[in-house]
């Protein structure tokens, strides 16, 4: 049985967002692979979908930007929202941080400034993000960046206190998140975007967050205070740049058009920031009426699927291994029963709760770490051929990231060394360059 959405086939789900599962997905009439987020209506502020959430998806779906996830269509049924995007092969910049545990500055300029662009023009469409964080910045097949989830918070902007439990019981800690966010005061969505570029910006040349601490009331003390120091190889122009980005007062923080003048830009070699001011979208009254097409209820149909069961060759397709070394795949020689026989094994002596689908080569476990729980989904794609390796790719749920770094590591490291093929390390092709 394959379920379909309007004109998408739907399959397996290849992430977990802010927001909800994002889905593989087939466009049934012209074979085209696609993205689709899930979201659950009833968790939306406004579920009746009134002029302004339409206004604003109609918006969103008029946006292109090089450094912007294109967001094609927007279908709701009785119980969920599926937005279709475009599907991205290069994976996340946080696995590009953990890859290199950290960048240089040149490097991390390459990131930022297309960041930078991706953001203003956003901005200048009315549109912010209210959720920025290297998980939500995306890679395409060449490395550049592509902005993932921009607007989806403009969905449930109600109640701040809803806001913040979102973050909570969603993103994990709220590490990138504004002061005036977490002072659960009205706030100006494009400056509280600057702070989180700021503590990005940080991440990307230090490897590691300017706050984080165990504690949640500490934490926000830090982050009211922006109470964080450098490391040593910070240069002084980088240090300056995020010092007044990271600064309490939204109102004494850069813009983004102050930001593009610092000194910090102006060397490397990286691709020059534009200076242009795009024109602001105004869509018609006919697109925002047309902004959602309702009624849409998912289907489950005979019609022999091209997604299901998950394969090596499926993997390819739709994995975000292209351009970047994925830290949370490995391949192995054994047969389907004996890889998720040895998962299962190794996993619990790790210390995990398990579930196991066999039927479907798939396992989800969580773990107590230092940080809270985390909450893994692993997914064995069989071999397209005898004497071809199968792989299993380590995907998270929820919980804080560097955690679940920290838990590939042991897996693969430790508890899987007699079973990881060694071409998985081998063969893996060498990380984008970074200009």
């Amino acid at each position: 049985m394959v379920k379909t959405v309007g004109k998408y086939q739907v399959g397996r789900t290849i992430g977990e967002g802010t927001f909800g599962k994002v889905k593989l997905a087939i466009n049934t009439e012209n074979g085209e692979k696609m993205a689709i987020k899930v979201l659950d209506k009833s968790i939306i502020q406004r579920q009746n979908m009134g002029a302004q959430v339409k206004r604003e998806i109609s918006i969103m779906k008029l946006v292109r930007h090089p450094y912007v996830v294109q967001l094609k269509e927007v279908l709701a049924s009785s119980s969920k929202i599926f937005l279709v995007c475009e599907l991205i092969t290069g994976g996340e910049l946080f696995d590009k941080i953990v890859e290199k545990q950290r960048f240089t500055e040149d490097e991390a300029r390459f990131y930022f400034r297309q960041l930078l662009e991706g953001m203003e023009y956003c901005h200048s469409q009315g549109v912010c993000h209210r959720d920025l964080k290297p998980e939500n910045i995306l890679l395409d097949g060449a490395g550049n960046v592509k902005i993932s989830d921009f607007g989806l918070s403009n969905l449930y902007s109600g109640g701040d206190d809803e806001a913040l439990k979102l973050l909570h019981t969603t993103c994990g800690t709220p590490n990138y998140v504004a002061p005036e966010v977490l002072a659960d005061k009205g706030y100006d969505g494009r400056m509280a975007d600057v702070w989180s570029m700021g503590v990005i910006l940080y991440v990307l040349l230090a490897g590691f967050l300017p706050f984080d601490e165990p504690s949640m009331s500490t934490l926000f003390s830090k982050i009211q205070a922006a109470d964080f120091s450098y490391p040593r190889w910070f240069s002084p122009e980088a240090r300056s740049v995020i010092d007044r980005i990271l600064v309490p007062d939204p109102k004494q923080r850069l813009t983004l058009a102050q930001m593009k003048a610092h000194p910090f830009w102006e060397a490397g070699t990286a691709v020059e920031i534009s200076s242009s001011t795009p024109d602001v979208i105004v869509p018609t009254e006919a697109e925002v009426d047309s902004a959602v097409q309702e009624g849409v209820e998912p289907e489950k149909t005979e019609q022999s699927g091209t997604i299901e069961p998950p394969s090596v060759g499926d993997m390819e397709h739709s994995s975000t291994r292209r351009g970047s070394v994925r830290l949370n795949t490995f391949e192995t020689m054994l047969d389907p029963a004996e890889i998720v026989s040895t998962l299962t094994t190794a996993l619990q002596e790790m210390g995990c709760e398990l579930r196991v689908f066999e039927a479907s080569n798939k396992i989800k476990a969580c773990l107590m770490t230092a940080k809270g729980m985390i909450g893994v989904v692993l997914q064995v794609y069989l071999s397209d051929g005898a004497g071809s390796p199968s792989m299993v790719e380590v995907r998270r749920g929820k919980g804080d990231n560097l955690e679940f770094s920290k838990f590939c590591k042991e897996l693969m490291e430790t508890k899987l060394t007699d079973v990881v093929h060694k071409t998985t390390v081998d063969n893996v092709g060498e990380p984008v360059a970074a200009a």
